[in-house]
């Protein structure tokens, strides 16, 4: 049980930093003044932490005697990035090999047999550009009939929305 106590306050400690910092929410900011309440060692912390943060915001900035560089994120997050898909790509590739290698009738005898078959030549492009747009006049017919068959009848007069 002491174990237990002792993660909440800490909790509690952390809380008390990100209200003095204001970035704590109403609903944390209801917990941290019920723990506050019966924990003496939580209040002392506030106090405390309080007087540390006047502190430190009261006294005047120290002038930097050289300059400070900070290394990017950015850089060295971009500069993981393109081995990593690099070795993706190549992964991929590899799979796709692999798959034509243990099935290469497969895929094109599939194709083939649905009549799908990319086109050789002007005429043929446009016999298979023609036959896509009947198929789709059909299931776009289709679609029509079963809409007006599900629709309900309009009477005049008050409707429902």
């Amino acid at each position: 049980m002491v174990l237990a106590r002792s993660q909440k306050c800490d909790r509690m400690r952390s809380s008390i930093s990100a209200e003095l910092d204001g970035e704590l929410s109403e609903f944390e900011a209801i917990r941290l003044r019920g723990h506050l309440r019966v924990c003496a060692s939580c209040q002392e912390f506030k106090v405390d932490a309080e007087k540390f943060a006047t502190t430190l915001r009261s006294a005047p900035l120290e002038p930097l005697t050289r300059s400070i560089a900070v290394p990017s994120r950015r850089r060295r997050a971009m500069h993981l990035r393109v081995p990593v898909a690099a070795a993706v790509a190549v992964s991929m590739i590899a799979a796709g090999g692999l798959f034509e290698a243990l099935h290469p009738s497969s895929v094109i005898s599939e194709s083939q047999a649905r009549g799908t078959a990319l086109p050789n030549n002007r005429s043929d492009y446009r016999s298979f550009a023609r036959r896509q747009q009947e198929a789709n006049f059909k299931l776009l017919f289709a679609r029509r009939a079963e809409l007006a068959a599900s629709r309900i009848p309009r009477r005049s007069g008050f409707q429902n929305p």
